[in-house]
């Protein structure tokens, strides 16, 4: 989707945005469903029924000056909520690295002395979607991720278990994850494995029962 310009709106409160967000998350919910029960196998064409049946008639509820950013946001959160439209552009348009979703939670094979090394690491990366590399900074509770446009996420990551932490975002002025994720959403990392180069992980949004598996590389 289109970049778009951030209009500040003096005098909107925090619980109107709180009250949009939770509307953009019901929408997605109802996509979602609606995608579900599609019975349409080309993807081009399901996607396409998707946005013509569901996300155009909302965001046609606004005015113009707000429907592309309002479908942005609608874009973005459905796939942070539904997993089959995840899965369905991934088959429209592949991740240069390849993503696997599993629904059974994996069992880390990662020794004491592996899971140590991994906790003295500051600095990662990773790859996006169109192969972009992203960089992390892991220290102290802070979690922030660089990105080749030179954009930032901030948040805060705790140890919930041996191998697992959880984040929970901040603030970005990075175009899809200020869209992707609002303050206090958090995702659970699991460190299952140690190999050359990188650590095998997962990453689960609580309440969802896919573990998608994906490579944190260190220098």
């Amino acid at each position: 989707m289109k970049k778009t310009l951030i209009i500040l709106l003096i005098g909107i409160s925090n619980i109107t945005f709180s009250q949009t967000m939770t509307e953009i998350d019901s929408v997605s919910y109802e996509m979602c469903d609606y995608l579900k029960n599609l019975e349409i196998k080309n993807d081009t064409l399901k996607i396409n029924t998707l946005y013509e049946k569901q996300l155009y008639p909302y965001i046609g509820k606004f005015e113009q000056s707000q429907t592309q950013k309002i479908g942005q946001q609608v874009y973005y959160r459905l796939q942070r909520n539904c997993v089959e439209f995840r899965n369905l552009l991934d088959r429209l348009e592949p991740p240069k690295e390849a993503v696997t979703r599993i629904t059974v939670k994996p069992k880390p094979k990662i020794s004491k002395k592996q899971l140590k090394e991994f906790k003295n690491q500051k600095e990662f990366y990773y790859f996006e979607v169109a192969g972009d590399t992203t960089r992390v900074k892991m220290e102290k509770g802070k979690w922030t991720d660089s990105f080749s446009d030179n954009t930032t996420s901030n948040l805060t990551y705790n140890w919930i278990n041996e191998t697992e932490f959880e984040l929970v975002f901040l603030e970005s002025n990075n175009e899809t994850r200020s869209n992707f994720s609002v303050k206090g959403d958090k995702y659970i990392y699991q460190v299952l494995s140690k190999e050359d180069g990188y650590y095998q992980m997962t990453v689960n949004i609580p309440g969802q029962e896919t573990f998608e598996k994906f490579k944190m590389y260190y220098e």
